[in-house]
C-alpha cells in the first residue's frame, strides 16, 4: 500500500509499505478522502509536529474511512462504520508524530476502547468528500462559537483559505449574514462569495476599514470615522493585520486570532480605550458532532470549497498545488 511518509525536515515521501493488521484491540480503516492542511506543511517543513527534526512519521490528519477489521477485544466500534478521525482530542498523534497516516490506503489505530473519542461516526447520508471537510470546518466552527454572534451583527473574515471558508458558512449558520472577506487571492475571494459573504476584497487594493465602512457604516470615536463592525476573525498571521484592525475596529468590537502570529504584536491604548475583547480560538474541543450533525441536516454545504481532487499517486503534486494560495481552496485527496 502507499502512505505518505516524512523522513526529515523537508522531506516527504509518497513509500510503499506493508498494509497493516489489526491486533486483538485496534481497529483497521480504509481510506477514502482526505484533505490537505496548511500545518501540514509545518509538519514537513520542521520534520514534525511543533519540534524540529525527529523520527519516521506519517502526514495527515484529516482524513475518513471504513473500519474494515476490529480487533476481538474491540467494543466501541465495528466492521463496517464510516468513520472520521477526531483529531484534537486524540491520542494516537496521526499525522503529526505517529508512523500512521491519513494520507494512505489503510491506516491502524491501537488500542481504540482506550480513547474511543478517536473517531467519531460519519451518518450514510454525508459523503466522504464532506466527512473529510469536517476538521476544518470544526475549526471554523469553534470560532465563531467563541465570537457568540448575536443578530444583527456584521463580521470580517481576514483569510479565507479552507479555514476562513468555513468561517463564512458558520456564520451564516448562525444567522449572520453581514460578512465581508479580506484576502490576496481572486480564487479565495470567489469561493468567500460562493460561500455566502456579502463582499470580498483585496486588502491591498482597498482598505478593510474603508471597506467595511461603506458597506456597514461609520461611527464616530475620539473624532474617528470607525467602521461598524462588531466580529473581526484573523486567520493569516501576517504582520500587521492583527494591528490594522485594533486601529481601525469600533467600541467594544471583538477580535478572534485563529492564526499563530508571526511575530510580536505591538498593542496601544485602543484597547483599554475601545473595551476590545481578543479572543483565541484553537482546534474544536466539542465541535466536531456538531459539524457531523449540520451535515446531515444539509444545514452545511461545503462543496464550493473543494477545488481540486487528486489520487494518493499523485501526492506530491498535490501538495505543491494546494500551497498555491492562487490556485487553490481544498485540496483532497482519494485512495480508491
Amino acid at each position: 500500500m502507499k502512505r505518505v511518509m516524512v523522513h526529515g525536515p523537508g522531506d516527504v515521501r509518497l513509500d510503499e509499505v506493508d498494509k497493516p493488521s489489526a491486533g486483538p484491540d485496534d481497529v483497521l480503516i480504509q481510506l477514502k478522502a482526505a484533505g490537505i492542511c496548511g500545518s501540514d506543511f509545518t509538519y514537513v517543513a520542521n520534520g514534525g509536529a511543533m519540534r524540529v527534526g525527529g523520527d519516521l512519521f506519517g502526514l495527515g490528519h484529516e482524513f475518513r474511512g471504513v473500519i474494515v477489521e476490529a480487533g476481538a477485544n474491540v467494543t466501541s466500534f465495528k466492521v463496517g462504520e464510516r468513520v472520521a478521525y477526531n483529531s484534537f482530542n486524540s491520542p494516537a498523534d496521526v499525522g503529526r508524530a505517529s508512523e500512521q497516516a491519513g494520507f494512505g490506503h489503510f491506516l491502524l489505530i491501537r488500542d481504540i476502547d482506550s480513547h474511543p473519542q478517536s473517531l467519531v461516526r460519519v451518518p450514510e447520508n454525508v459523503s466522504f468528500e464532506h466527512a473529510a471537510l469536517v476538521e476544518p470546518l470544526s475549526v471554523s466552527m469553534r470560532a465563531v462559537n467563541r465570537a457568540n454572534p448575536q443578530p444583527g451583527e456584521r463580521a470580517a473574515v481576514f483569510g479565507v483559505g479552507p479555514i476562513g471558508l468555513g468561517m463564512v458558512q458558520a456564520l451564516r449558520l448562525r444567522g449572520i449574514d453581514q460578512i465581508v472577506a479580506f484576502d490576496l487571492s481572486p480564487l479565495r475571494r470567489q469561493l468567500a462569495l460562493d460561500m455566502g459573504a456579502r463582499a470580498a476584497f483585496d486588502p491591498r487594493e482597498t482598505a478593510p476599514a474603508k471597506a467595511l465602512g461603506d458597506l456597514f457604516g461609520y461611527g464616530e470615536l475620539w473624532g474617528a470615522k470607525l467602521p461598524l463592525t462588531e466580529m473581526y476573525f484573523e486567520t493569516t498571521g501576517a504582520p500587521g493585520v492583527f494591528e490594522d484592525i485594533v486601529r481601525s475596529c469600533h467600541l467594544r468590537s471583538r477580535i478572534i486570532s485563529v492564526a499563530i502570529q508571526k511575530g510580536a504584536i505591538q498593542l496601544d491604548g485602543s484597547l483599554l480605550g475601545k473595551e476590545l475583547t481578543i479572543l483565541g480560538s484553537l482546534g474544536y474541543p466539542t465541535e466536531f458532532p456538531q459539524v457531523i450533525d449540520y451535515l446531515s441536516q444539509g444545514a452545511l454545504q461545503p462543496t464550493a470549497m473543494i477545488t481540486d481532487r487528486f489520487p494518493i499517486d499523485d501526492f506530491l503534486a498535490a501538495f505543491e498545488h494546494a500551497r498555491q494560495t492562487d490556485k487553490a481552496g481544498k485540496v483532497l485527496l482519494t485512495f480508491d
